[in-house]
């Protein structure tokens, strides 16, 4: 549905995106992930018109945007990091506010607006002050007014940033069920553990992208072998003495009590740490991103 062709942005010195080519599907969930200031949020800002890119190209169902944002805006429904409502107004009220804004006929507004907030479990609030809600609550009713609009593309930058893990699940179990409807939807998170509920998952750090396929695919041709290794001693005296043996620092890095190790040649030096125990085992998407990360 969207494709960014050598996109670019820089803010002064700081190269913000650098030389990204990116597609996102139409009727998948599409995940970037990275650490803040890997440039998410600056890529999402030029795909609706916010920030204007320096270099590259962005095309919407095979036709290049140009400057006319316009085209992406009309089907697009954009829900910024940060909480973007009126505090001092009510749920229903901030949604009435944002369907006029966003022009939905009167006839349809009633009805539309019920439906959202009872998709959302927000009907029981309705005549609470945005301003009080939890943080959970705060992001069910910023997804409910972009849904005003009935966007075939749906942007959410970082929406579960802040989130209690309950509403987490509760906000990805209305996120599925648009993407069942057919919506197109990208997001971002810092959180890799969410990233592997993406259809098409996006590794991106300092503003280019490390590595961007389905998580499966991620797995299959992910070139290294993962060891967890308990220690004999102290985990952070295994590690100093770890970094004495050539190659084995940057393959190694702690988890808790235990050391991963990523095995890329033939030889296992991790077993070279005094264990208790060393296990292999698959992969989660954050040792995949830890490993193309120090690569890069």
């Amino acid at each position: 549905m969207v494709r960014l062709e050598r996109v670019g942005k820089s803010f002064g010195d700081i190269r913000a995106v650098d030389d990204v080519s990116l597609d996102i599907p139409r009727g998948a969930i599409t995940v970037l992930t990275g650490a803040d200031g890997a440039g998410k949020s600056t890529l999402f800002k030029m795909l609706v018109g916010l920030v204007k890119k320096d270099t590259g190209r962005i095309l919407l169902n095979g036709e290049e945007i140009g400057d006319d944002y316009a085209r992406v805006t009309s089907v697009c429904g954009y829900m910024p990091e940060r909480f973007s409502l009126y505090t001092d107004l009510s749920v229903e009220e901030n949604m009435d506010f944002f369907a006029a804004v966003q022009q939905v006929p009167a006839a349809r507004r009633e009805e539309l607006k019920t439906r959202l907030l009872e998709r959302t479990g927000m009907a029981p609030f309705r005549r609470r002050r945005a301003g009080a809600l939890s943080g959970g609550m705060k992001q069910k009713l910023a997804l409910s007014t972009i849904l005003l609009s009935s966007p075939q593309l749906i942007i959410l930058d970082e929406p579960t940033t802040g989130v209690d893990p309950l509403s987490r699940i509760e906000f990805f179990a209305i996120i599925e069920s648009l993407r069942r409807e057919g919506r197109t939807i990208v997001m971002s998170t810092p959180y890799l553990d969410e990233a592997e509920k993406g259809d098409w998952i996006v590794l991106i750090r300092a503003g280019r992208i490390l590595r961007q396929s389905s998580l499966a695919d991620l797995r299959r041709t992910f070139p290294a072998r993962l060891f967890r290794i308990l220690p004999q001693g102290n985990v952070f005296a295994a590690m100093r003495d770890a970094a004495s043996i050539p190659g084995l620092a940057e393959a190694a890095y702690m988890r808790g009590k235990f050391i991963k190790y990523l095995q890329t040649g033939s030889e296992n030096l991790g077993s070279r740490i005094p264990h208790r125990q060393m296990v292999e085992e698959a992969p989660t998407l954050e040792d995949m991103y830890i490993y193309y990360e120090r690569r890069q």
